[in-house]
């Protein structure tokens, strides 16, 4: 009897021990790049989207942010559109395309159209992410609106 009242208090003790080690902290989610934009009369889909900043050491040591969607169409797969900010200080604002702060290309099979006029816009900057809009035209004449990323932070 005596073993049996002593093993059971042993499994208790072990259990209050285990159920004392769990904790209850929030899980760690992670970002699932996005990009979309009508180009034209098409509608653009990323299936991959990449951020990056590089560090051009041209003026002052400034960084520019480049974002990468990589098309997800079958028919077009080469398909990508790449975003520009010059001078990228991790904060939010509208970075103007005319002015030179932002620029913008759109890549359709082997045709490449520059951004002429626009503006890329960054909406939000967390520790994680970094989210917003854009919308440009190009030298092809053609109109790449209602443009939206989410990213990873590069």
């Amino acid at each position: 009897m005596k073993k049996v009242v002593f093993s059971v208090l042993v499994m208790a003790a072990c259990c209050l021990v285990f159920v004392g080690c769990i904790k209850n902290r929030p899980y760690v989610t992670t970002t699932n790049p996005t990009m979309t934009a009508d180009v034209g009369t098409f509608k653009f889909v990323a299936a991959a989207v990449q951020p990056a900043t590089i560090d051009t050491q041209i003026t002052d040591t400034s960084t520019t942010l480049v974002i990468t969607g990589y098309s997800s169409d079958r028919v077009h797969p080469y398909d990508k559109i790449v975003l520009y900010i010059a001078n990228y200080k991790g904060v939010t604002g509208t970075y103007s395309i005319v002015q030179g702060q932002a620029g913008a290309i759109y890549y359709h099979g082997i045709a490449t159209g520059r951004a002429l006029g626009g503006i890329v816009s960054v909406t939000n900057v967390t520790s994680t992410l970094v989210t917003g809009y854009f919308s440009f035209n190009t030298d092809d004449g053609v109109a790449v609106t209602n443009g939206k990323y989410t990213v990873n932070t590069p």
